[in-house]
């Protein structure tokens, strides 16, 4: 990855080397953003004496927000550019951090939390774009699956850092670290050299690069299959949003001990990508994306009744699915890519948006009044693989566009 011959964008101040690292860092910056966080969510209703419901927001919030970025600052990147909107959103990334860690209320904190996820859905949406705009064909893939898989160290890192961060400073540290994180991208991203010439750019309004998305959402089978992967995200993401209560409230764990469980079931998320390399090959993507929603129906149901039991029985099963979580995303996102021959932009958004507001959509369910909150996650689960059963039929029965015609041929 750090040969410059790979780049179809000159970098002479970053290099190879250094782009695939902004790229790293900007995507790394959105687990960090959520994960470091949710070791300190148990305090924050007495800090702020308020309630559980809003201390979720700000969890909520910052996805629901990031997800608008995401559809925002892509189709604008076209128009000014990339490093302009990359700038624009990482100082607002800052900034948004800075004021998480300063405020005083939580309405304040949620505001916060929401100029965070602004900045944060611009540097994910550009620096999408960027791996398109830089790299070559036949390398583009490779930096694709070395992103999601290094993405999985955020997951991993984060909550073992907040918790070891509470343990020695208050939570208003958490933020000053995702500033400084923030500041890191800032730096390389001044170094950066704009890689969408002025040619190439949107000349007619922002607006009409929303065209690719409306091809995009009309080609029934990538809106199947990229449905299909989001339901998988639903679970998770509700599982993320409660975590940190099932753990410490429900089964009596100290912070600590959730973020040693929130780690391990993290990390199980690198077995995705070797999971897929064993078995894959065997079978077709569709075929083995088949073998994963069973198998995520057996999690969801064993949780539904079960997984109250014990926090070893939930830990466990709440592992296996992170697994199938992160082994669906990175083959589906392939497929995704080869369908959209043209828009491959309007498409990388779709992708990161719609797979962002079905894990917003797995945050609010589990807000509705189950008996506990492990019977939600339990339940979201078993749902979701119920609804992503006949879709995926369905997918697979669809036609893919013609070799010969764009993303709309049915």
């Amino acid at each position: 990855m750090n040969d410059a011959r790979w780049l179809i964008s000159a970098q002479p101040r970053l290099g190879a080397a250094g782009l695939t690292a902004l790229l790293i860092l900007a995507n790394a910056l959105i687990p960090f953003s959520l994960d470091i966080y949710t070791p300190s969510v148990p305090e924050m209703p007495a800090y702020f004496n308020t309630t559980e419901v809003l201390v979720n927001l700000t969890i909520l919030g910052f996805f629901l927000f990031f997800a608008v970025g995401l559809l925002v600052f892509g189709p604008l990147s076209d128009k000014l550019g990339r490093k302009p909107v990359l700038l624009a959103g990482i100082i607002a990334y800052i900034a948004g951090s800075a004021l998480c860690a300063l405020a005083g209320t939580i309405y304040v904190l949620i505001g916060a939390r929401v100029v965070q996820a602004l900045g944060a859905g611009a540097v994910n949406a550009v620096s999408t774009a960027l791996v398109k705009d830089c790299y070559a064909p036949e390398r583009r893939g490779s930096l694709l699956a070395i992103i999601q898989v290094l993405a999985v160290i955020g997951p991993v890192l984060a909550p073992l850092l907040g918790g070891i961060i509470i343990q020695f400073a208050s939570w208003r540290a958490i933020f000053w670290v995702l500033a400084a994180l923030g500041s890191l991208c800032l730096v390389a991203s001044v170094l950066f050299q704009e890689s969408l010439p002025i040619s190439d750019r949107v000349t007619t309004g922002v607006f009409r690069s929303l065209v690719g998305l409306g091809r995009i959402a009309r080609q029934r089978k990538f809106m199947l299959i990229l449905t299909v992967a989001g339901l998988f995200c639903t679970p998770f993401m509700a599982y993320v949003a409660v975590g940190s209560y099932i753990y410490v409230d429900f089964f009596g764990e100290s912070q600590q001990v959730y973020t040693y469980f929130f780690a391990v079931t993290a990390g199980f998320s690198a077995l995705g990508p070797m999971l897929h390399l064993k078995f894959g090959k065997e079978l077709s993507p569709y075929r083995f994306t088949y073998v994963l929603i069973f198998v995520g129906l057996a999690c969801g149901a064993a949780m539904f009744f079960v997984g109250d039991h014990s926090v070893w029985i939930f830990a466990a099963l709440m592992m296996v699915f992170a697994a199938l979580e992160a082994t669906v995303r990175p083959y589906t996102t392939n497929l995704l890519l080869s369908l959209a021959r043209q828009d491959t932009g309007s498409a990388s958004s779709m992708i990161n948006f719609l797979n962002t507001a079905l894990g917003v959509a797995g945050m609010a369910f589990i807000m509705l009044p189950f008996p506990d909150y492990v019977v939600g996650v339990g339940a979201i689960l078993l749902a979701s693989m119920i609804v992503a059963l006949p879709l995926w039929v369905a997918a697979c029965k669809a036609k893919a566009p013609s070799p010969n015609n764009d993303v709309t041929t049915q």
